[in-house]
């Protein structure tokens, strides 16, 4: 895997030594969890981040509001600033862009801020049901990535350290917007990307695996049951598990949904690409500790 200069791009070796880790698939199984129950729970979660452009959205949110500078009135979490990051890196178009910012304003994640210095400006804040949200899910990634560590810190960096998530949050979207994308890493699982909730239901199904059963809650992978738990349709669940079948990361017989090795090892390579990448950031983040968040903007 070539790097992508400026970004946070864990090596090989460093993912391959991750998923040697004696206490890598519990780690995992924390995490894969950790997305299944944050999708399932939340409405932001089914409404903004069922798929990939609508969780990159809210971190471009946390990210704006993060990096405002307070000389600059067009700076921060604005409409037109987040519509042009969104075209830039060819997330989603402008309309929806918007859109996604009206729905998380319907449901208390964004206030409108008034810009008195330029009312044509449209600047929203998170609110701290949006920041909690978000920094729980962080959090539980970051306690993987510590299990992995020789020396835990990151978790305790984040309750320490009250800028500590925000460094870290800017240091990610920096990344990715350097052009750092996890999907490169599983080519296999791409077209599982691109469906609303796919990745999600194929980590529940990775979750009944043998090597996961003892770290995770029972997982109900029948149609129905995944219909019912993301709040899709059984048509998009066979979908989705059709295309799975196709690439060869499961069997289904009636109703029954097995993985395959192939599937467990593309979902652990992802976890452990997480896990790097989580690393990296929060390491950043923990060197950047005497810089203001606003002077981490590209």
């Amino acid at each position: 895997m070539s790097h992508v200069t400026g970004a946070a791009t864990p090596s090989d070796e460093s993912i391959a030594a991750l998923r040697a880790h004696p206490r890598f698939r519990e780690a995992a199984a924390i995490a894969a969890s950790a997305n299944v129950e944050f999708y399932q729970g939340n409405w932001l979660a089914n409404r903004v981040l069922n798929d990939r452009a609508r969780f990159v959205i809210t971190q471009f949110c946390m990210y704006l509001h993060h990096t405002r500078r307070p000389d600059d009135p067009k700076s921060g979490l604005t409409a037109a600033r987040m519509r042009e990051m969104c075209l830039d890196h060819k997330i989603c178009s402008a309309g929806r862009a918007e859109a996604m910012l009206l729905m998380m304003r319907a449901g208390g994640y964004l206030l409108r801020e008034t810009v008195a210095e330029d009312k044509r400006v449209r600047r929203y804040i998170p609110t701290e049901k949006l920041v909690g949200l978000v920094r729980e899910r962080q959090k539980r990634i970051l306690r993987g990535a510590d299990m992995l560590e020789r020396e835990p810190r990151f978790v305790a960096a984040l309750e320490s350290d009250p800028d500590f998530h925000a460094r870290f949050v800017a240091n990610m979207v920096e990344s990715f917007l350097a052009g750092f994308r996890m999907v490169r890493f599983v080519p296999e699982l791409e077209r599982i990307f691109e469906r609303d909730g796919g990745l999600i239901i194929m980590m529940s199904v990775f979750l009944t695996g043998p090597a996961y059963r003892g770290f995770a809650a029972a997982q109900n992978v029948s149609v129905f049951g995944l219909a019912r738990r993301f709040q899709v349709s059984r048509a998009h669940v066979r979908a989705v598990l059709g295309d799975a079948e196709q690439a060869g990361l499961i069997r289904r017989g009636g109703d029954v949904v097995e993985p395959l090795p192939a599937l467990g090892d593309a979902i652990e390579r992802l976890l452990a690409v997480g896990f790097a990448y989580a690393a990296l950031c929060a390491n950043r983040a923990l060197r950047q500790s005497s810089r203001p968040v606003s002077s981490l903007a590209s």
